[in-house]
């Protein structure tokens, strides 16, 4: 039985799904734009980047449906309806951080070449690591209540 989704779940996926479709719209939409360097040296890296965020929001969507492929540092009961509803959102949230991050890094990456900003500057690696390690951490907790 696959445990119900909040409202809240609802937002976060339907932020997800925005986030994975404007990597496409960047990339498309401003393809023509870019500088002939940017086109040239490293269109496929924004089509790599394209695919990686494709192929991790689908990853998480197939992990979210098929929670046994979650790992957990320790054992649990996955047969708990509270540890199903954790573990769905916990890769909902995930999902939506990790599709969030993954967009506004390819902006970056399709603004430099623009001339829009220089860099993206030496917090945006902190930012990406305390955002995902701090739902990961906010739910791991939870999750040690229901230890085996």
């Amino acid at each position: 039985m696959q445990p119900r989704r909040s409202i809240q779940d609802w937002l976060l996926e339907a932020v997800a799904l925005a986030a994975l479709i404007a990597t496409f719209a960047m990339v498309f939409g401003h393809w023509q734009r870019l500088p002939g360097f940017a086109r040239r040296g490293s269109g496929e890296s924004y089509v790599v980047m394209c695919l990686l965020n494709a192929g991790v929001y689908l990853l998480l969507i197939f992990a979210s449906r098929y929670q046994q492929l979650i790992s957990v540092p320790f054992e649990i009961d996955r047969d708990r309806p509270e540890v199903k509803q954790l573990l769905l959102r916990m890769t909902i949230v995930l999902k939506t951080v990790l599709m969030v991050l993954l967009a506004g890094l390819l902006w970056i990456i399709v603004n430099t070449p623009l001339g829009r900003m220089r860099t993206a500057g030496r917090g945006f690696l902190a930012v990406f690591l305390i955002a995902m390690l701090a739902p990961t951490l906010v739910y791991v907790r939870k999750l040690s209540r229901f230890r085996k």
